[in-house]
C-alpha cells in the first residue's frame, strides 16, 4: 500500500507508540492486516496527538445552524481539545471564536445560550458578537478602563476559528490550514447526485456519551458484518445479501445498499427528495468524510453522526436529523413519522454502544494485537486505520 508523504520525526513517534509492527500492519495487505494496536485506543500520548494532528487540522462538523437560528444564539463546543463558540452575528452570518478572554484566559461561554455582548466573568471585559473588544473597566486604574469603538486590534480581540457550511452543516477548522470545504466534500457531493440537498431541514438531534474511544464509533459504523448479530429491525430492512463492503474515494469512504421496500423511520410517511429518481428512492447511501462526518441519506432524510473524542476511553456522539422540508422538521402533521425517525435511531445505536464498550475493555488484554480482518467485509474499515495514522503523520 503506497503511503502518503509523512512527517519522518512524527513517524518515529508513532512507531514509539504502536511498535514497529503496529504501525506497519496499518499499511499490510488486508488477508495479513489486524486492526491498529491497543495503545491507539488506551495511551494518552497517542489521543493528545490524535487531537492535535488530526482535529485541529481538518474540517470538523461543530454543528448545525439551526442549532443558532437567530442573531445573538451562540452553541459552545469542544474541538479538539480546544473550547470554541459558533455565534450568530447581527449581520446574520456564523462566526466561530476560541472560547476564551484574551485577558486571563477565562472561559466566555458555559453553554447554549443567546447573548447581545459577551462579558468576562472575572474582570467584565466585553466583546460584542463580532468578536471584538468593546470595554476593559478600570484596566488603568479606578474608574480608568476603555472602550473600543472598532475593537482592540489582533491582541486583543477574540481569536476567531475558520468556519464553513454545507446545506446547514457547520464546520470549523482549527489550524487554518485545511483545504476549502467544497474540495474535502466533493466525494459526497459526487456520491449524493440527484439528491437536492437544499430541501434538508434540521429536525433535532440526540445525544449520547460512549465510553469507548471516537474511533470504535466508526469501525463499527462502517461495516456491514455485525449487522446480522446486532440490529434485527435493521436486518429485517436490508438483509446481509444485498450488503458490501464499500470503497473510499480520497478522503471520504461510501457505500450503499437497494432496500426491497419502505420501513417506518425509514422512508415511510415522511416527504422525500424532490425529483427523487426511481432509483435512489429505493437506496440507502451512507459515507464518512475523514475525521468523523458521516452521513446516512435515505429518501426521506439527511442523518448526520459526529463522535468528539473526550478521553482515549470516551467520546460523546451526536445524531443530527434532516428532513426534507419545513414541515417535515417541525410541523405538526408528520410529528408521529418524524418520531419514528429518532427512534429508529435511538434504538440502533443502543444496540452498538454496550459492543463498544465491551471492545473498548477489551483492549486493555495485552495479548490482543488488533485482531484478524474479514477481507470481505473489512477491507474499508483496516483503510480507516491507515488513513488515521496518515493523517497524524502528515508534514
Amino acid at each position: 500500500m503506497a503511503k502518503c508523504a509523512q512527517d519522518p520525526a512524527m513517524v518515529d513517534r508513532i512507531k514509539a507508540l504502536l511498535g514497529k509492527a503496529g504501525y506497519d500492519q496499518a499499511f499490510a495487505p488486508i488477508e495479513q492486516a489486524a486492526g491498529l494496536p491497543n495503545p491507539a485506543y488506551w495511551s494518552d500520548e497517542w489521543f493528545e496527538l490524535e487531537q492535535e494532528r488530526i482535529f485541529r487540522r481538518a474540517w470538523v462538523f461543530a454543528g448545525a445552524r439551526a442549532e443558532v437560528p437567530k442573531p445573538g444564539d451562540v452553541k459552545p463546543i469542544e474541538i479538539g481539545g480546544v473550547p470554541i463558540m459558533l455565534v450568530h452575528g447581527t449581520d446574520d452570518k456564523i462566526c466561530a471564536f476560541q472560547n476564551v478572554c484574551r485577558h486571563r484566559g477565562m472561559r466566555l461561554v458555559d453553554e447554549p445560550c443567546h447573548r447581545a455582548a459577551f462579558t468576562c466573568p472575572y474582570h467584565n471585559w466585553t466583546y460584542g458578537l463580532d468578536g471584538q473588544l468593546r470595554a476593559r473597566p478600570h484596566f488603568h486604574g479606578a474608574n480608568k478602563g476603555d472602550t473600543f469603538k472598532d475593537g482592540g486590534g489582533e491582541l486583543l480581540d477574540l481569536i476567531p476559528v475558520r468556519i464553513a457550511e454545507f446545506h446547514g452543516c457547520l464546520f470549523v477548522n482549527i489550524s487554518n490550514t485545511a483545504e476549502p470545504l467544497e474540495t474535502w466534500m466533493q466525494p459526497v457531493l459526487e456520491k449524493l447526485q440527484g439528491y437536492d440537498l437544499s430541501a434538508i431541514r434540521w429536525a433535532g438531534k440526540i445525544d449520547f456519551t460512549i465510553e469507548a474511544n471516537w474511533k470504535l464509533v466508526y469501525e463499527n459504523y462502517m461495516e456491514n458484518y455485525h449487522v446480522f448479530a446486532l440490529h434485527p429491525r435493521l436486518l429485517d430492512f436490508a438483509p446481509m445479501n444485498i450488503r458490501g463492503a464499500g470503497k473510499w474515494c480520497g478522503n471520504t469512504y461510501t457505500n450503499n445498499y437497494r432496500f426491497p421496500k419502505l420501513a417506518k423511520g425509514r422512508g415511510e410517511g415522511l416527504p422525500h427528495f424532490p425529483e427523487l429518481s426511481a432509483d435512489n428512492a429505493s437506496q440507502a447511501v451512507w459515507f464518512l468524510t475523514m475525521p468523523h462526518f458521516a452521513v446516512e441519506a435515505y429518501p426521506d432524510q439527511f442523518t448526520v453522526l459526529v463522535a468528539y473524542p473526550e478521553a482515549p476511553n470516551r467520546c460523546r456522539e451526536e445524531i443530527h436529523i434532516f428532513l426534507i422540508g419545513d414541515e417535515a422538521a417541525t410541523g405538526d402533521k408528520f410529528a408521529e413519522a418524524r418520531q419514528e425517525v429518532f427512534t429508529m435511531w435511538e434504538d440502533l445505536n443502543k444496540e452498538d454502544i454496550s459492543i463498544l464498550n465491551g471492545m473498548q475493555h477489551g483492549r486493555r488484554c495485552p495479548g490482543y494485537d488488533g485482531g484478524r480482518l474479514s477481507p470481505h467485509w473489512e477491507e474499508s474499515t483496516h483503510d480507516y486505520a491507515r488513513k488515521v495514522v496518515e493523517m497524524m503523520a502528515a508534514p
